[in-house]
């Protein structure tokens, strides 16, 4: 295996292991925002904004959590595929996870971090409020996980290029 075909590798497989830890950021966000469901629920028949913002955090967790296991399972598929995978799909795979992850991250960001803030929102230390301060904690990691795999994306569609002209 040349040189820099294993480096494509190697990275694909790096891109899989951060999308793993992505996800399990992800499912912990998701599921401590779930214990909130019901009282935004009964927020929302009585305030639009209320059902806006449920709305809005179902969209970005989802977005989030589809743009990672994408990652993973195209990540898994280019290491493990090689050469056995059509060339159109090994050239296009990695630029368009690129765009994907992008976009997922600036649409999550929109709505939980809109001025680039350090956190994606103030702590609420309030009783029985912990779950929801867990799940703002684990959505500025799956931002940092979707960060980290736009630069693992960047990294295999240039070495995967240069993989594919030698």
């Amino acid at each position: 295996m040349s040189s820099p075909a294993l480096y494509v590798k190697l990275m694909f497989l790096c891109n899989a292991a951060t999308s793993l830890y992505g996800g399990y950021q992800s499912y912990i966000a998701i599921t401590n925002l779930k214990k909130y469901e019901e009282t935004s629920k009964k927020l929302a028949e009585w305030s639009n904004t209320a059902a806006e913002h449920l709305q809005k955090t179902r969209t970005t967790q989802g977005a989030g959590a589809i743009a990672i296991i994408l990652s993973f399972i195209i990540s898994t598929i280019l290491a493990a595929g090689g050469t056995a995978l059509p060339f159109w799909f090994t050239v296009a795979a990695s630029p368009a996870m690129l765009v994907g992850v992008l976009g997922a991250r600036q649409y999550i960001k929109g709505y939980w971090n809109p001025n680039d803030k350090d956190s994606v929102g103030t702590r609420i230390p309030l009783p029985n409020m912990e779950g929801y301060n867990e799940a703002q904690r684990r959505t500025e990691e799956v931002l940092n996980t979707l960060q980290y795999l736009e630069y693992g994306w960047v990294a295999t569609t240039f070495i995967a290029g240069m993989a594919q002209k030698s």
